[in-house]
């Protein structure tokens, strides 16, 4: 079955920052200057392939180990896509992973049906600007088999049991191990296309021919 993932996207966000943050580090020198010209270093940011395949399988790796450590689970969750807006306008990226009606089954039993039901009344009830397609009772959800369930609604029940039993924190936590263990970095240069991989190339280059004249 196809679910979401709980994710805040590539656009205004934390992950938007530390993308950032990575590509300014690949064009830096020691000082924090850029190694390169400015105008080099701005189109290294064109080169950038988003949103990333490694970066987004690495997010639903690194949120199925803190998903079962908090809810007691075994849910696996393997990578599908990511779907990104044509415009930011009213929605951003959305990553999708594929999940057994086992653990479907799994998820359900062990959601506060409580918790469960506020998060349908949440992202379901409509108001200006926005019509839901959905009823946004768990009582109507519930005259469905929950093995015909969409990706929308598993990944209703998904996010019941974020709000239900991991911190709000969550996700920056997960980001800020990504920082210090260099796995951004990594993405981000995994993510960009043979140009941007030469022009970081260059920066190197010329960030070690600036520290030889001082050693």
């Amino acid at each position: 079955m196809l679910t979401t993932i709980p994710f805040s996207g590539f656009y205004n966000s934390m992950h938007d920052s530390e993308i950032d943050r990575a590509l300014e580090s690949m064009v830096s020198d020691s000082s924090g200057c850029h190694a390169i010209s400015d105008r080099i270093a701005s189109d290294i940011w064109s080169h950038v392939n988003t949103p990333m395949a490694e970066y987004t399988r690495e997010f639903v790796d690194d949120f199925q180990i803190l998903f079962n450590a908090e809810t007691g689970l075994n849910v696996t969750f393997d990578f599908d896509a990511v779907d990104s807006p044509t415009y930011y306008n009213f929605t951003t990226d959305r990553i999708f992973a594929v999940v057994s009606e086992s653990d479907v089954q799994a998820m359900f039993a062990k959601v506060d049906k409580a918790v469960l039901a506020r998060v349908i009344r949440d992202r379901f009830t409509s108001y200006d600007g926005f019509i839901s397609h959905y009823t946004n009772s768990l009582t109507d959800w519930q005259t469905e088999p929950l093995n015909e369930w969409d990706h929308n609604q598993v990944g209703t029940i998904v996010e019941a049991l974020v709000s239900q039993f991991l911190s709000p924190e969550w996700e920056w936590n997960v980001i800020e191990d990504w920082s210090g263990n260099g796995l951004v970095d990594r993405s981000v240069y995994d993510g960009l296309d043979a140009e941007g991989k030469r022009l970081v190339k260059i920066a190197d280059y010329l960030r070690q021919r600036e520290e030889r004249q001082y050693r």
